[in-house]
């Protein structure tokens, strides 16, 4: 099964398929901004919360591997960027650690390494509730939606077009990726550059040819400008921007009482810091 098949199917057999998109979307985003503007590192483990408890109601916690494997990548990404973040303090501040590591000038302080941790702990807890969205929302539900706020028609149907594209270019580079190795393209540091240069060459150059077949296969179906939707989502209601309002509310006044209960220096490096 292809991945666009896997999102598909998981996405319309979520429990929350029958939620407003837009309820669905304006909840998220409101609980990221919040979890964005406060300073308490209580609020993005309230956060994360909320995102697991909406990814195990909505499928279980099922997602597709590629899926999975790129929230690996990104989380590993996010601990690379924190780790830099907690490296490069105020030299105005006292330092916790103060070395030349290789090339890095190392200068850890109180603030670097607990705004280190408190970016990590956010962006953890802003992917899972993303993705409670991203697996319980299909893409022409949430091209409907767009029209329901009066988003122009032509940008909500390339939302879909640039999704399903997408798609497209990642079944064309897997396969290019399998024959390279089948071939042993991937022997050796330099067979492995070169390779992946000549994958990404013949990835951009083939997209205008696929272009051009998903736009026969289009016309084919008398593709008109927009793809129909014949069972509509639910439309954005008063319920849901209360239960936002609240939730957001709830969340900001808890961040504002809990500033400072957490502190990782002390954690970590004990009451010396």
């Amino acid at each position: 099964m292809s991945e666009e098949m896997q999102m598909d199917t998981l996405a319309y057999s979520s429990r929350m398929l029958k939620w407003a998109p837009l309820g669905k979307f304006l909840f998220v985003i409101a609980v990221l901004i919040v979890n964005i503007v406060t300073n308490s590192m209580m609020v993005p483990f309230v956060t994360l919360a909320i995102g697991l408890v909406l990814m195990a109601y909505s499928t279980n916690f099922k997602i597709p591997f590629f899926v999975a494997l790129a929230l690996a990548e990104a989380v590993l990404i996010l601990a690379i960027g924190c780790g830099m973040i907690s490296i490069t303090g105020d030299k105005a501040d006292p330092a916790i650690w103060d070395t030349n590591l290789l090339w890095f000038d190392v200068y850890m302080t109180h603030d670097s390494f607990n705004k280190a941790w408190l970016v990590m702990f956010r962006g953890i807890a802003g992917m899972a509730v993303m993705m409670s969205f991203a697996t319980s929302t299909p893409i022409p539900h949430l091209s409907q939606a767009l029209k329901q706020v009066h988003m122009p028609r032509e940008v909500s149907e390339l939302v879909v077009l640039i999704y399903r594209y997408g798609f497209f270019l990642l079944e064309r580079l897997d396969a290019m990726w399998e024959a390279a190795h089948c071939r042993m393209g991937f022997n050796g540091f330099m067979n492995t550059m070169k390779t992946t240069a000549s994958i990404t060459v013949g990835i951009f150059t083939s997209s205008s040819n696929l272009a051009d077949k998903a736009q026969i296969a289009l016309d084919c179906r008398n593709y008109q400008g927009y793809f129909p939707i014949y069972n509509a989502p639910p439309k954005l209601g008063i319920k849901w921007i209360l239960v936002t309002v609240a939730a957001v509310a709830l969340i900001y006044v808890f961040g504002i009482y809990t500033e400072g209960w957490i502190d990782m220096t002390k954690l970590f490096f004990g009451g010396s810091a």
